[in-house]
C-alpha cells in the first residue's frame, strides 16, 4: 500500500536497485517500514540475509564477516567487481553456496562478486570502519581511480548513519587534504548537498567552502578557488540546503545586500528551488514585486520558466506582475501563453485569471497610450493562447464565463465604432472560422461555447449574465447572447423569440460568409420551444426584414437574401402557408440558403522539389533547379498556394548539406554569379561545425563574401570563427572588413521605438549587436582569439578600429 510509505522511501525505492534491497530484506508491508536511506535498506538486508543463510547451514558456524572482509579487501586491492573463486577457498563450500543461494554472491564461471553493486560498497564501508582507518589515509595509499568514488560515498553515508562525529571528521579532512583529487571532493559535496537531514557541523562544512564563492560574487571578480566553486555549484543545486539556507536567513540577506551581483543570484537560486518550496519563494520576492528598474528584469527571467501551478500564492504573485506590467514582453512580444502550457495542463481552472488579467493589462497600457485599439496589436501572435482557453473553457465552463466575459466586453466596448447597432469594434471587427487560431480567434468561441455549455443545466443561474449582455447594442454582446439562447434553447425559447422581435438588428449576426448564421442557429434551436404566438410573431418579423446593405444600389440583386437565409431555420412543418410560398419564391430567386460558414484552413508551403526527389538528385540538377528557381515566389514569380520557391528549395538543400557536407560544399562553387544567393546561405549554415577540410571552408566562404551582395556575410562569420586550421591572410581580411567596414547595422536599433511602442530588442545593445554582420564578425574574432592567442596580434588592427 503507497499510503504506507513516507515521500522519502518512495522516492529511494523508484531506484529499481533499492526497490529490489527492499523487497528481499523482507520488510513488513502491513504498516510503514522503518528505514529512511539507502544505507538503512542495506543494513536490513544485511541483518536479514545474515540470518537465512545461517538458517540455511545449521550447524555450520557463521562464516558471514569472514567470506565478506575476504571478498572486499581483495576487490578492493585489485579495483575491480569481482574475485578469482580461489578468494575464496579458506572457507566452507557449503557456507559459500548458501550465500550465492540467497542472492549475497554471485558466481560466474570462475569468479565471485556481489548480487548488488552497492551491497559490495556498504559492505566495505562496514569492514573499512572496523579497521579504524582514516579516509584520506585509504584514498592516499593507491591511485584515486573512478572505482574509488563509490566506495567514499558509502563510507561517509554509513559515518553519517553510524558515528556522525567521526563523519564530520572525516569530510572536513578530506576536503581540505592537497593529496586528495578533485574527482573525489566533487563526490563528497555532492553527498553533502544530497543529505536529507542537514546538521550544524555540516552547515559549517558549506560556509567554509562556498565564502570564497561568496565573496567573488560581492566583488564582482572570479573565483580563484577552484574547489570552492564547484562546491558552490554543488550548494547552489541542493534541494535539501534550501530550507536551512532560508532558515538561517541567508536568502533574505541576498536579497536585502543592495549588490546587483547578489541581487542575481539569490533570484537564480530562487528559480532553482521554486518547483519544490513554490509558497516560500512567493514569500521571498513579494516585498520586490513593485520595484521596477533591475527588479522588474529579473522577476521577468523567473517567471518566463518557472511551474506557476505548484502553488496559488505564487500564482498570485505572477499575476501580481502582469497587473504591474513587469510581464508585459515576457518570452518576447508574441509568446506570452508558451510560458503556461503546464499550467493549462495541471490548473486549467486558472488559464481564465491569467487571461483577464492580461487582457486588462494590454487596456491599461492602450488606454495609456491614448492609441487606438488593434486587433492584431492587443493579443498578439500566440496560438498557445488558443489551445489554453479551449481546455479551461471545456473544463471549467463556470469560471472561464465568470472571469474572461467582463473583461472580453470591457474590451469590446472600448473598441467601438459607429453609432448603428450591432456596433462593431476594432478587436473583433469580425468573425471567422479557422483551423489554427490565434488567441483572439480563439477566446470568443471558447467563450460563447461556454455561456452555451452553461444555459443547458437548468441550475445554473444566468439572469445577470443575460441582463449584461442584452444592455448592449454591440455585435460582440449580441453573439455571445445569442449562443447562450441556443445553448438553452428549452430555458430561453419565448425570450429570445420575443427579442429579436422587439430588435431585429440582432439578425445581423455572423460570420464573414454567412452573415446571419448565429441568428440562424439561434432560430434553429429556439423556434420548436417557442409559443404558437411568439413563432408567428417571429415569423411575420423574418418576412419584413431587409438587410440594410440590401437597401443599397449594388447590393439591390440580392434584396430577399437575408429574408430567405433567416426563414430556412424555421422548418417546413412550423411555418405558415404564406411564408412556405414566400419561401419558394426566393428557393427560385437564390437557389439554396447560406450554409454553415467556411472553415478557413492553413496549408504549409513546401519546395517545389519534394525532399524524397531531392535526395536523388544528381550535382547537375541541383544546379538546374538552382537556376530555374531563383525566385522566392516560386517559378517565374506565380503565385501558388502550395510551392514555394528559392527559400523553400534552399531549405531542402541546406538539410542534404548537413548529410553529405563535402559534395555540397564543392557543388556551392559550382553555382553561377547570379543565383539566389539563399542557396549559397543554407550551405554555409550546413557547414559551420561539419567534418571537412578547413580549405574548403575557406573557397565556399571566399566565393559567397564575394558573390552573395552582402546577403551571406553572417554566416560567412560563423563559419570562419569556427575553423581550427590558422586562417590566411584573405580571411583575415574578410572578417577585417565584415566587423569593421560593413554597413549593417545603419543604426542603433536598440535604441529605436518598434512598432509595439518598446525598443527594439526589448532595449539589449547585446541582442541587438550579435544579429548584426559588424556584431557576427567581432563575434567570430573573439572566439579565434580564445581559441589561440597569436590572433591577437593579426587582429590587432581590427581591435583598435573597433574600440
Amino acid at each position: 500500500d503507497p499510503a504506507l510509505f513516507r515521500e522519502r522511501q518512495l522516492v529511494l525505492l523508484r531506484l529499481p536497485q533499492n526497490l529490489s534491497l527492499f523487497l528481499e530484506a523482507r520488510f513488513d508491508t502491513s504498516r510503514t517500514p522503518a528505514f529512511g536511506t539507502a544505507t538503512q535498506l542495506l543494513e536490513r538486508y544485511w541483518n536479514e540475509k545474515r540470518r537465512a543463510v545461517v538458517e540455511r547451514v545449521a550447524p555450520l558456524p557463521d562464516q558471514w564477516m569472514g567470506v565478506i572482509e575476504t571478498l572486499c579487501n581483495e576487490m578492493t586491492s585489485t579495483q575491480q567487481l569481482s574475485a578469482p573463486r580461489e578468494t575464496l577457498d579458506d572457507f566452507s563450500t557449503a557456507y559459500v553456496e548458501q550465500l550465492a543461494s540467497e542472492g549475497v554472491l554471485t558466481l560466474d564461471g570462475r569468479r565471485y562478486g556481489f548480487g548488488h553493486e552497492s551491497f559490495f560498497d556498504y559492505c566495505f564501508a562496514r569492514v573499512f570502519i572496523r579497521r579504524r582507518e582514516s579516509l584520506v589515509s585509504f584514498l592516499k595509499g593507491s591511485e584515486q581511480h573512478l572505482f574509488r568514488r563509490a566506495q567514499v560515498r558509502q563510507v561517509l553515508a554509513y559515518l553519517r548513519d553510524a558515528d556522525p562525529a567521526r563523519y564530520v571528521e572525516e569530510l572536513r579532512v578530506l576536503l581540505s587534504d592537497e593529496g586528495i583529487r578533485a574527482h573525489i571532493k566533487d563526490l563528497a559535496f555532492a553527498l553533502l548537498a544530497e543529505v536529507t537531514d542537514p546538521t550544524e557541523d555540516e552547515w559549517a562544512i558549506w560556509q567554509q567552502w562556498i565564502a570564497p564563492a561568496l565573496k567573488a560574487i560581492e566583488e564582482g571578480t572570479p573565483n580563484p578557488d577552484k574547489l570552492s566553486e564547484i562546491a558552490w555549484r554543488r550548494f547552489f543545486g541542493s534541494s535539501s540546503w534550501f530550507e536551512p539556507t532560508d532558515r538561517r536567513g541567508v536568502i533574505e540577506d541576498w536579497l536585502a545586500s543592495g549588490n546587483d551581483r547578489f541581487a542575481n543570484v539569490a533570484v537564480n537560486y530562487l528559480d532553482r528551488h521554486q518547483r519544490r518550496s513554490p509558497d516560500r519563494v512567493a514569500a521571498l520576492l513579494e516585498p520586490y514585486a513593485d520595484r521596477g528598474g533591475e527588479w522588474a528584469l529579473r522577476l521577468r527571467s523567473l517567471m518566463e520558466w518557472v511551474d506557476l501551478h505548484t502553488s496559488r500564492r505564487f500564482f498570485d504573485l505572477f499575476l501580481r506582475l502582469v497587473d504591474n506590467g513587469t510581464l508585459d514582453e515576457a518570452r518576447g512580444p508574441n509568446r506570452f501563453w508558451s510560458m503556461h502550457r503546464a499550467l493549462g495542463e495541471n490548473r486549467p481552472e486558472w488559464i481564465p485569471e491569467v487571461l483577464a488579467h492580461r487582457f486588462r493589462r494590454r487596456l491599461a497600457v492602450v488606454r495609456a497610450d491614448g492609441k487606438d485599439l488593434r486587433r492584431r496589436e492587443f493579443f498578439r501572435q500566440d496560438q498557445s493562447a488558443a489551445v489554453m482557453f479551449k481546455a479551461s473553457a471545456r473544463h471549467d465552463p463556470a469560471v472561464f464565463v465568470e472571469q474572461a466575459l467582463p473583461v472580453v466586453l470591457e474590451i469590446s466596448d472600448f473598441a467601438l465604432t459607429g453609432d448603428t447597432p450591432p456596433r462593431i469594434d476594432t478587436v473583433w471587427p469580425f468573425l471567422t472560422k479557422t483551423d489554427h487560431p490565434g488567441g483572439e480567434e480563439a477566446c470568443l468561441p471558447e467563450l460563447a461555447r461556454a455561456l452555451a455549455t452553461l444555459a443547458r443545466k437548468s441550475a445554473t443561474d444566468l439572469r445577470d449574465v443575460i441582463a449584461d449582455l442584452r444592455r448592449r447594442d454591440t455585435h460582440v454582446a449580441n453573439h455571445l447572447l445569442l449562443a447562450l439562447y441556443t445553448g438553452g434553447a428549452a430555458r430561453h425559447a419565448d425570450e429570445a423569440a420575443a427579442l429579436l422581435c422587439e430588435e431585429p438588428w440582432r439578425f445581423q449576426c455572423g460570420f464573414s460568409d454567412s452573415r446571419h448564421w448565429c441568428a440562424m442557429e439561434t432560430i434553429r434551436a429556439v423556434v420548436s420551444h417557442c409559443t404558437a404566438e411568439n413563432r408567428k410573431r417571429l415569423e411575420m418579423v423574418i418576412l419584413g426584414y431587409v438587410h440594410p446593405y440590401e437597401r443599397t444600389k449594388d447590393r439591390y440583386k440580392w434584396h430577399g437574401q437575408s429574408r430567405f437565409d433567416l426563414l430556412s431555420a424555421i422548418p417546413p412543418e412550423l411555418r405558415s402557408a404564406r411564408a412556405n410560398g414566400h419561401f419558394e419564391e426566393l428557393k427560385r430567386k437564390f437557389g439554396e440558403p447560406k450554409g454553415e460558414p467556411r472553415t478557413r484552413a492553413a496549408s504549409w508551403v513546401g519546395p517545389p522539389i519534394e525532399k524524397p526527389v531531392a535526395d536523388k538528385m544528381t550535382d547537375e540538377q541541383w544546379l538546374r533547379a538552382i537556376v530555374k528557381y531563383r525566385s522566392e515566389n516560386g517559378i517565374r514569380g506565380s503565385f501558388d498556394e502550395i510551392k514555394g520557391g528559392a527559400r523553400q528549395l534552399a531549405q531542402v538543400l541546406g538539410e542534404r548539406s548537413k548529410e553529405e557536407p563535402e559534395r555540397f560544399a564543392r557543388l556551392s562553387l559550382r553555382f553561377s554569379a547570379d543565383a539566389n544567393p539563399v542557396y549559397l546561405e543554407h550551405v554555409l549554415s550546413a557547414l559551420k561545425e561539419a567534418p571537412i577540410t578547413s580549405d574548403l571552408k575557406l573557397q565556399v566562404c571566399g566565393k559567397a563574401f564575394a558573390e552573395s551582395r552582402g546577403s551571406c556575410n553572417r554566416s560567412i562569420t560563423d563559419v570562419l570563427g569556427n575553423i581550427e586550421d590558422p586562417l590566411p591572410g584573405d580571411a583575415v581580411r574578410m572578417l577585417h572588413q565584415l566587423a569593421t567596414e560593413h554597413e549593417d547595422p545603419v543604426s542603433e536599433a536598440w535604441q529605436e521605438e518598434a512598432g509595439s511602442g518598446k525598443p527594439y530588442y526589448n532595449g539589449d545593445i547585446y541582442f541587438n549587436g550579435i544579429n548584426t554582420t559588424r556584431g557576427r564578425a567581432a563575434d567570430a574574432i573573439r572566439d579565434l582569439i580564445l581559441s589561440d592567442a597569436a590572433y591577437i596580434v593579426r587582429f590587432c588592427p581590427t581591435l583598435d578600429q573597433m574600440i
